[in-house]
């Protein structure tokens, strides 16, 4: 099978938008005698222009970090949302770093300020059931397909997530269906014929997309396809994907409207 190799973020970038989606996580704090499980997390925001995290936590959780603040471990799975592969873990995301605990009125005011970029029910909740803490990082990991990879805090401070990352899984469930034919014609790119089992699109980002194949030993291939252009916006992409399936650049033919 041949592999096509193409652009990919940064890994500063991918972990930024592991954190942005946040599809599942956990915060693990210093407990007492006695195995606790970490509290998970309802949701991740980046501090724009640090590496900083607002973390939101179960209240009775939050209660235990002392003035000063504690030690802790942030881990996001970043699960695949929309499609066929939906819930599958496709990279692992771990911050260490000193948690604080602001006031409730601090927290609240946090709140309002994530929700214009970030709109989220459990911001709803601030200050009753749920408290955000703010996760001073350390040390970042990422693990995927490429390894394992230290990220230094400054390259995330300076990145940002993918453009995509909130539409993404959208993306993946109209694309992955069964009537869609897109994933199909993209697949003819790495495999001359088909397999019995359909292919699918596992990820989708500014520069390419990420496709599973099942080959003829039966295990999974996973392919980079990347595009002739990264993309900054919606249109941009639905251009690209086109390509992708072998399609022309835009919807129509507009050569065949020329007089």
């Amino acid at each position: 099978m041949r592999s096509l190799v193409g652009p990919v973020p940064e890994p500063a970038e991918r972990v930024s938008s592991a954190l942005r989606r946040c599809p599942r996580a956990a915060l693990s704090l210093p407990s007492g005698p006695g195995a606790v499980p970490a509290p998970e997390v309802g949701l991740v925001h980046q501090v724009p222009g640090t590496a900083d995290l607002w973390v939101s936590l179960p209240m009775a959780d939050a209660a235990t970090i002392g003035v000063g603040g504690v030690r802790a471990r942030l881990e996001v799975l970043d699960e695949i949302i929309g499609g066929a592969a939906e819930g599958r873990c496709r990279r692992i995301v771990v911050v260490e770093g000193r948690v604080e605990l602001p006031g409730v009125r601090a927290q609240r005011r946090t709140a309002g300020e994530i929700a214009r970029d970030l709109p989220d029910p459990v911001l709803l909740d601030v200050g009753t059931g749920v408290a955000l803490v703010r996760l001073r990082a350390e040390r970042i990991v990422l693990t995927d397909d490429d390894g394992v990879t230290d990220i230094d805090p400054e390259d995330l401070a300076t990145s940002g997530p993918d453009p995509f990352a909130d539409l993404e899984g959208h993306w993946l469930h109209h694309l992955n269906d069964p009537r869609c034919q897109v994933v199909p014609r993209m697949a003819l790119r790495v495999c001359r014929c088909l397999p019995a089992e359909r292919p699918l699109l596992v990820g989708i980002d500014r520069a390419g997309v990420d496709i599973e194949i099942v080959g003829r030993d039966g295990r999974i291939h996973r392919e980079r396809l990347p595009f002739a252009e990264a993309c900054v916006g919606v249109t941009e992409l639905g251009t690209q994907l086109r390509l992708l399936a072998g399609g022309s650049r835009y919807p129509l033919d507009r050569a065949a409207l020329r007089p």
